[in-house]
């Protein structure tokens, strides 16, 4: 397994900040845009729309750095934003281990199952994006004590965990899933399309 190197290194900054880019797209796309038509369940389709648009961006990284630790990096960089624009503390840990168990996907098949490998790393990758909307079915209590300390009102707790019930969960699994395989899906074609002639690094 070869380690990465200062210009992989460099790549995958490059690459992150791409994909930050996208997931902020994914972002505006679900919170103006969907929140128009499903206002209250808007953030739990938030990982559906980051799976659907950041697909083309991971393809071509795998692609330009395909080595062991560079999704990785990915996960714990995002984690750690998520954290930083004031998510609840424990929505790091999803995209981290998520990252790197994309990352062990990815390099165990990437010379066996090519394109099973990239397209099963970015769906596990894009469930990393949960992180933020897990603790609302699974950890309500320490969500509610972020929320007061952060100076949330009661009136604004009761708003947001109102959809909060098993059906939303399970919609909101299934619609990350299929949002990340459609993600996976466009990416591919993106990149084999309008990329085949840039060599893939070894």
């Amino acid at each position: 397994m070869k380690a990465l190197k200062t210009k992989d290194l460099v790549n995958v900054g490059i690459f992150t900040a791409l994909y930050f880019v996208s997931m902020a797209v994914g972002n505006f796309i679900t919170v103006f845009l969907a929140g128009l038509v499903m206002p209250g369940l808007s953030s739990l389709f938030i990982p559906t729309v980051v799976g659907l648009v950041s697909g083309p961006v991971y393809m071509l990284m795998i692609r330009r750095v395909p080595r062991f630790g560079a999704i990785t990096i990915v996960g714990v960089i995002m984690g750690l934003f998520l954290l930083v624009f004031g998510h609840f503390a424990l929505s790091f840990i999803p995209y981290a281990f998520c990252g790197l168990l994309a990352d062990l996907v990815q390099s165990s098949l990437r010379e066996s199952r090519p394109n099973l490998a990239r397209c099963l790393s970015y769906v596990i990758l894009t469930f990393g994006c949960t992180g933020p909307v897990l603790p609302l079915w699974f950890m309500k209590d320490a969500y509610v004590a972020s929320l007061v300390r952060r100076g949330k009102s009661q009136e604004y707790i009761n708003g947001v965990f109102a959809p909060i019930t098993g059906a939303t969960f399970l919609v909101c699994i299934l619609a990350t899933l299929v949002g990340a395989l459609l993600g996976a899906w466009i990416g591919a074609r993106i990149v084999d399309r309008h990329f085949n002639r840039i060599p893939a690094k070894q």
